[in-house]
């Protein structure tokens, strides 16, 4: 291991750079979104905060596992060998980020898909199935003996937690994309920015399942490096930067939406109505 630091160390150290350049991406868009939308109720505020903060609070973590290899112990092989606490625990705050986020998707989908109950309890599983095997993994490594040896021998837990990621990301997309395009009427305008919309919806649920991939054929390719982990370092902020991206673009498009007299109920529904608590129905995170 310590004679392999480049796709080891090197590879984490690389991973934390790209994940400070999304957590700023995300300080950034999180900025504009309190200074252009301060009427937007307490709750959907504190939820944005929520999100910031578990990012940052992920990024401390991944900050200290790296510091305590390449700083604290440099010179000392022998700590090369075994992982930290905080590095294990990492996977529970991108598990918490990424069902954070998805649930702004699957409320979208359960406003227009009529509140269809079986197909929601289908959604909701396979979201929850994510955060679980993050749970169980994080709970299996720390009662072990802590060698990041054994980080390969995780195969079939590390197999279905990127592939169910990236399926269940496409399925997402998939479906509003769906709901979406039964949503176009008569008018050309409003037919092209539903077309945008879809454009959107596809471009970054293909993001998260194209890092997600990324992740797995790393590890299948180099099992025993730590490529996989320095890309799984930035696949929570890939979600928390298009949530963000999403609510801070849905200004102009309510703007554009509102040049049409009349939409269809459905599409009207889901983007331009008001929930039951008298706030604005948020896009989807994908959308």
């Amino acid at each position: 291991m310590a004679s392999d630091l480049d796709s080891t160390y090197g590879a984490m150290f690389i991973g934390l750079l790209f994940a400070c350049f999304f957590q700023g991406v995300l300080s950034v868009q999180v900025y504009h979104y309190y200074e252009n939308y301060p009427k937007d109720s307490i709750r959907v505020k504190l939820f944005v905060a929520l999100l910031w903060i578990l990012e940052l609070a992920h990024l401390v973590l991944i900050s200290h596992a790296t510091y305590h290899y390449l700083v604290t112990n440099w010179g000392n092989p022998t700590a090369l060998l075994y992982a930290t606490q905080t590095l294990d625990l990492h996977l529970v705050f991108i598990g918490a980020a990424t069902i954070l986020c998805q649930s702004f998707f699957l409320h979208r989908i359960w406003i227009f898909s009529s509140r269809n109950i079986p197909l929601m309890v289908f959604l909701v599983l396979g979201c929850l199935s994510m955060l679980a095997l993050d749970i169980v993994m994080t709970v299996i490594i720390n009662r072990g003996d802590r060698s990041v040896a054994l980080f390969n021998s995780f195969t079939p837990g590390v197999i279905a937690v990127f592939s169910i990621s990236a399926g269940f990301d496409l399925i997402l997309a998939g479906l509003l994309c769906f709901y979406l395009r039964n949503s176009t009427g008569n008018f050309d305008r409003m037919n092209t920015l539903v077309s945008r919309v879809i454009q959107y919806t596809v471009a970054t649920g293909l993001l998260t399942s194209i890092v997600a991939v990324a992740c797995l054929v790393a590890y299948l390719i180099r099992p025993t490096s730590f490529i996989f982990i320095a890309i799984h370092f930035s696949l929570g902020r890939m979600y928390t930067n298009a949530l963000l991206a999403t609510l801070n673009a849905r200004q102009k498009l309510k703007e554009s939406m509102m040049e049409h007299e009349s939409l269809p109920p459905v599409f009207a529904a889901g983007i331009l109505s008001k929930t039951h608590d008298d706030s604005d129905v948020l896009f989807s995170p994908k959308l």
